[in-house]
């Protein structure tokens, strides 16, 4: 469900007024980011608990670590309605500030999901909060969990084929409208889908990885476990010719 009209934030734009003659990169609905001070002193995650975003939306949960920034649950006070709330670090762990490639990728993922996030099957982004330390985004909050955690604690699926089927094809449906907006995810795995509605719909998520080219030179990028074969043969040929 689309909580982005009830939290008063602007919805994402619509699929059918994307203008495909247009670059990718000329659909830019964020600014690139300045930069930032010298020096910071890095504020652990449990810190920013009781941080209100706004005058509405509090931070009140960690629901999710990894080596690019937070998740937090997040819970509008007025409309009881819950988000989750992802922080991307504008500074390294060591307190240095990011460069600006590290910058630039960060942006990318973000004008990314946004244009991706109009459709069913894609974690809405609802809202950007920019603070001096890190950027706050605002998205759909899908309390089930991601479809790994479905799939081998919950055996949400086991013995109900239709179900898989139609998750299944929600995935599918999902690639093929990044695809038409020219936009290529790199990393799809369980662990960046998530889940709702009892198991019946499942939602697109983390575009950390994604980018607007139909090539990639970077080899090695996603994971690992869900490479095929030939992929990790020719990672395990270039890095030896490497070294």
């Amino acid at each position: 469900m689309n909580n982005a009209a009830v939290y008063g934030y602007p919805t994402p734009p619509a699929s059918a007024f994307y203008d495909s003659s247009k670059p990718t990169y000329l659909h830019q609905p964020f600014a690139i980011p300045t930069a930032c001070p010298t020096r910071y002193t890095p504020v652990a995650p449990q810190e920013r608990l009781g941080k209100f975003l706004g005058d509405r939306l509090q931070l009140v949960e960690i629901i999710g670590t990894g080596a690019y920034g937070v998740v937090y649950l997040a819970i509008d006070v007025n409309t009881r309605i819950q988000y989750a709330v992802k922080t991307l670090s504008k500074y390294n762990a060591d307190g240095s500030p990011l460069d600006g490639r590290q910058r630039a990728f960060q942006h990318r993922e973000l004008r990314l999901h946004y244009l991706a996030s109009a459709h069913p099957n894609v974690v809405s982004m609802h809202k950007i909060v920019d603070d001096p330390d890190c950027t706050y985004v605002v998205l759909e909050y899908c309390a089930e969990g991601d479809l790994f955690f479905n799939i081998t604690e919950c055996c949400q699926y086991v013995g109900k084929d239709d179900m898989v089927k139609t998750v299944f094809l929600q995935i599918l449906d999902a690639v093929e409208h990044c695809h038409s907006l020219g936009i290529y995810h790199r990393d799809l795995k369980p662990e960046n889908i998530l889940v709702s509605n009892q198991g019946e719909t499942v939602k697109l998520a983390d575009f950390g990885l994604a980018i607007a080219s139909d090539r990639s030179v970077d080899y090695g990028c996603g994971s690992t476990f869900y490479m095929s074969p030939g992929r990790i043969s020719s990672i395990s040929l270039f890095l030896e010719l490497l070294s």
